[in-house]
């Protein structure tokens, strides 16, 4: 059974510790490989697997996209602003990375009232 990886993807965990990155693109052979399309890491590159994941390409769309989010660390508290693309991750210090559609900010009114001729220039 084979699928296709999405992205550049750790290795495995082995013991001492593996630091090899499996390309994009690369192909993963193994009996689980359709574990990783159902979690939305890689599509199946065969018919073996594509049997295997049992989803409708809807489903496997919104297991890709829940994959992307989960990889960036977004907070489940998180989700609707980043779904909205008002964020697109954190900085290390834990503030927001802007996303695509920041929020509008809510003006505050200020309590200082004006004249309505302040801006004009004396005559």
């Amino acid at each position: 059974m084979k699928c296709k990886l999405f992205q550049d993807t750790p290795a495995a965990p082995t013991l001492p510790p593996n630091t090899d990155i499996l390309p994009e693109g690369s192909i993963i052979d193994d009996p689980s490989a359709y574990m990783l399309v159902q979690i939305g890491m890689a599509e199946s590159a065969d018919d073996e697997c594509t049997k295997a994941v049992n989803r409708t390409p809807a489903q496997l769309n919104q297991a890709r996209y829940e994959y992307s989010r989960t990889k960036k660390g977004i907070h489940p508290d998180d989700f609707t602003r980043y779904d909205r693309g008002e964020i697109d991750g954190y900085n290390m210090d834990g503030s927001d990375v802007p996303g695509p559609n920041p929020a509008e900010e809510d003006e505050e009114e200020s309590s200082i009232i004006l004249p309505e001729n302040y801006n004009e220039e004396d005559d």
